[in-house]
Formats: structure tokens, C-alpha cells, sequence
């Protein structure tokens, strides 16, 4: 597997101040190649994007060296990226030999290329595509456990520093440091991916099996390193910084990495222990939150469908229902033959014509931001002495419903449960304000810096049925 372990083994002979040492390369070749088998299915006619590839690579060369700029982290993935696709070679092709069992363990020679690239469909992006061959040779090539390759650095380690070769126990402690940041980005790649698609994970069978061995290899570690840690501080105020300086600096160095090395397994640690209740609420949120109920209308799509017995719309049965909102067949029924309550004109009634009072229940439905969010919206159509109707206004909510990606927008729907609700919400709540603004004299209190006036003009919108009003804005010329 030369690309694999050639960038691997001569990644400190790269001349950058690039801290190459801090990157698991096998790590990210693995990780490369799991992002395609995620996407496709290992599919050489599919791949995945290089761009999403690039992003994973980086995400998890950010796990490994989190101490170090993120401009680095992408280098990092697009050099590894790069260097599997051999865009440094004439070919993309390398020779592999290994001894052929079945035929009588001759010597065996094959062309195999780690991945290659791909236009998509659209003619313009291009796609990464994972060769069979070289996937299968690479799982038998890194098959390594973590956790016991961190176990044998460790004794290693110890051994080297009971000896007094600190000098290659440095380097041993570089290795812990960087086998406890790469393991740390596998299991926090695994929580994550868990986490993003609870669906497709089965907790009892695959994820807590993992997160408890997981949590006993952390907790042996953090012992076993954390008492190993004490005895080199041990041995270090032992030594004497005047007639073995070196030997003090050296220990120093070693204790740095490897105190390192157990503050990231430790706060790994935290992670997983905390990884069980973070993955049921993310079940949860995924479970109940798939179609907002405020989305769904009961009347023209639920109804229909159960009435004509075409098949319910979409997501209808992934949310469960809301108390508040599960259908009552027996108003609806009503509703539809009983006869309408017609408004008899009573010759000579009184028509009301003093303001609307008492009005503060009306608004106990809009929460504060869907005021403030009015109140900009007038502010903003009317400058003082100026009007301007009711349709204008709605008109400018539509208008700023219509950039989703405004976190305005983003706060509205959130509060109400869905961007269409928000949406209604905001334009019912004008028309409210403009009703309770009106005055039938058409003039203003002594104290009102708003008013409306009705002049006799109707819109007729789909949800709302009401006059446009004109409303005033008090100016400087305005008398009180």
C-alpha cells in the first residue's frame, strides 16, 4: 500500500512548519474511504463528492490536532486527498505483491490505485470513487486496535524512562499523544454520526456496547497514564537540575506530552459518559419534530384524504398527534351541514361606533418578538406625518417572510412552529393592531401618536378578509 504508508512514514520530511506529526495520516486514509462507503456504498459508478470528502477529512484532522489553525487542518486533508489520488504521478496506478495461498503461495503482482476521481452528473463537480482492490487490501493492512497499540506505547514508555533513554521516551510520549487524539476522533466521529441519524443506529446492539468499552479503555487509561505521569514528575524532582540539566529538560518534555495525552482521554471521557442522554434527546427530537403539527390543515388535506379515500400527505404519521389538535369529526360534521348563521339586519339597530376596548386578551397569543417585529415593520413603511394601508404592510411582511435565511425569519418560525404559521401569524397580528388603532371620527386622541381610518376600501387576501385601513403616523404638524 505505498501511498498509504509512504505519506504516513515520511510525513516529518515535509519542510513547512506544518506540525505533521500531530496527524494520524493511516487515520485519515481510513477516514477518506469511510466518508465514499457512507455515501455510495463503495459504488465505483456513484463516489462521493469531493468537496463532502475534503470536509470529513478536515472535521477529523481538527479532532486530531485541535490545538492547531484551522487553515492547517484543511492543508492537512487536500495534501492526504491529494497524495491518494497520486496527482503527483504519471499514474494513478501502484504495483501490489503478496503471496497467493491458492496458488501454492506463488508471488502474485497487481495494479491497484487507492481512489480515482470522476466527473458527476452535472458535468462540472467532480466525484471520488474508492477502488474495490485497494479497499480490501487496506482493511487488512490497517487492521489495528487503538487501544491496545496505546497499551504497548505505554509500557514501552515506562520502560524506556526506567532505563534512562528519556530521550526515546519523548518520542514514545509524542505517540501516546497522537494515539489518544486519533482515538478521541473516532469516537467522537462515532457519537456524532450516531447522534445525526438516530435511525440508523440501534442503541442497545451497536452503540452502547461501544460507548461502555469505550468508557472502560478511557478509565484504565486515565489511571494507568495518570499514575505513570506521577512517577515521572517524581523522577524529575529527583533529578538535579545542575548536574543533569538535560535529563531534568527531557523529562519535562515528556511529562508536557503525555499530561496532554490524559487531558484529552479525560475529557473524551466527559463526552461519552454524556454521549447516552444526548443521543435520546436527539431521538427524541427527530421522533416528534419530522412535520410540525402547526404545518398540517386538518380541513383541506387530512379530512380529504380520510373523506375520498386517497392516501394521507406526507409525514401525516410521523409526528404523533397533538392533543390540541387531533380532529373532532363530530364539529367538523356539523360544520358541514349545519346551515351558515346568517347576521340579520335589524332595521334601526345601533350601530356601534365607539373604540374597541379591553383588548389585551386579543394579544396574549403573539409572543414579545412578533410585537417588535410589527412595530419595525410600521416604523419602517411610515415615517412621522406620513399613512399608509394595511395592505402596504402586509405586503412587507410577505416581503420579509420571503428570505428564510434572515434570523429574524428563523426566530418567528421557531416560536410559532413552522415558517408558514409565523408568516400568518405576523400578518393577522397587523391587521389586529390596525383594527385596534381605528377611530371612527377618523382623528387621534390626545395621546395616540397611531391611528387608523376607515375609508371604505376592502381587500379580500386568501387568509384574511378585511378593510384597508389607512394609517396615520403623528407629525411634528399634527396637532394634539
Amino acid at each position: 500500500m505505498s501511498p498509504i504508508f509512504e505519506v504516513h512514514l515520511n510525513r516529518a520530511r515535509n519542510p513547512s512548519d506544518v506540525d505533521w506529526a500531530a496527524y494520524d495520516f493511516v487515520a485519515l486514509v481510513q477516514l477518506s474511504v469511510d466518508t465514499i462507503a457512507l455515501s455510495s456504498g463503495l459504488d465505483g459508478n456513484l463516489g462521493a463528492p469531493r468537496e463532502t470528502v475534503l470536509d470529513e477529512m478536515t472535521l477529523g484532522a481538527a479532532m486530531m490536532a485541535p490545538h492547531r489553525p484551522v487553515a492547517e487542518h484543511e492543508r492537512v486533508a487536500r495534501f492526504v486527498l491529494d497524495h491518494l489520488l497520486r496527482h503527483d504521478e504519471p499514474s494513478p496506478y501502484f504495483t501490489v505483491e503478496h503471496a497467493d495461498a491458492d496458488a501454492g503461495w506463488a508471488r502474485v503482482t497487481h495494479q491497484v490505485r487507492v481512489l480515482y476521481e470522476t466527473l458527476a452528473g452535472d458535468g462540472t463537480s467532480l466525484q471520488v470513487n474508492a477502488d474495490h482492490t485497494a479497499v480490501a487490501l487496506l482493511l487488512l493492512a490497517t487492521n489495528r486496535s487503538l487501544e491496545d497499540e496505546h497499551e504497548a506505547v505505554i509500557a514501552v514508555m515506562q520502560a524506556q524512562a526506567d532505563s534512562g533513554r528519556l530521550g526515546a521516551a519523548i518520542e514514545s510520549a509524542e505517540d501516546a499523544l497522537t494515539l489518544s487524539r486519533t482515538y478521541s476522533a473516532n469516537v467522537r466521529r462515532m457519537i456524532i454520526e450516531a447522534e445525526r441519524d438516530v435511525s440508523r443506529v440501534n442503541y442497545v446492539s451497536t452503540l452502547r456496547p461501544e460507548l461502555t468499552a469505550a468508557s472502560r479503555h478511557l478509565e484504565r487509561r486515565i489511571q494507568v497514564d495518570g499514575t505513570f505521569l506521577r512517577h515521572l514528575e517524581s523522577l524529575r524532582s529527583d533529578a538535579s537540575e545542575e548536574q543533569d540539566p538535560e535529563a531534568v529538560q527531557q523529562l519535562t518534555v515528556a511529562i508536557s506530552r503525555l499530561g496532554e495525552a490524559v487531558e484529552t482521554l479525560a475529557e473524551l471521557h466527559t463526552d461519552v459518559i454524556g454521549a447516552t442522554p444526548r443521543w435520546r434527546d436527539a431521538q427524541a427530537a427527530q421522533a416528534f419534530t419530522a412535520v410540525p403539527a402547526t404545518e398540517v390543515d386538518p380541513t383541506a388535506d387530512v379530512l380529504t384524504a380520510l373523506l375520498t379515500g386517497r392516501p394521507l400527505p406526507a409525514g401525516a404519521d410521523a409526528s404523533p398527534p397533538a392533543p390540541a389538535r387531533l380532529l373532532n369529526f363530530s364539529a367538523l360534521a356539523d360544520r358541514l351541514v349545519a346551515p351558515p348563521r346568517q347576521v340579520l339586519d335589524v332595521p334601526g339597530r345601533e350601530v356601534a361606533t365607539g373604540a374597541l376596548e379591553e383588548n389585551d386578551g386579543v394579544y396574549q397569543q403573539f409572543p414579545e418578538q412578533f410585537h417588535n417585529v410589527a412595530e419595525a415593520l410600521r416604523s419602517r413603511r411610515i415615517a412621522p406625518g406620513m399613512k399608509a394601508r394595511l395592505s402596504d404592510l402586509l405586503a412587507d411582511a410577505d416581503a420579509l417572510f420571503s428570505q428564510p435565511d434572515l434570523r429574524t425569519v428563523a426566530e418567528l418560525a421557531a416560536l410559532a412552529g413552522g415558517w408558514h404559521t409565523a408568516r400568518l401569524r405576523l400578518r393577522l397580528l397587523l391587521a389586529l393592531d390596525a383594527l385596534m388603532l381605528w377611530r371612527p371620527d377618523g382623528l387621534p386622541t390626545g395621546s395616540d401618536d397611531w391611528w387608523a381610518v376607515d375609508d371604505a376600501c376592502r381587500e379580500n387576501a386568501p387568509d384574511l378578509d378585511f378593510p384597508d385601513l389607512l394609517l396615520h403616523r403623528r407629525g411634528p404638524d399634527d396637532r394634539p
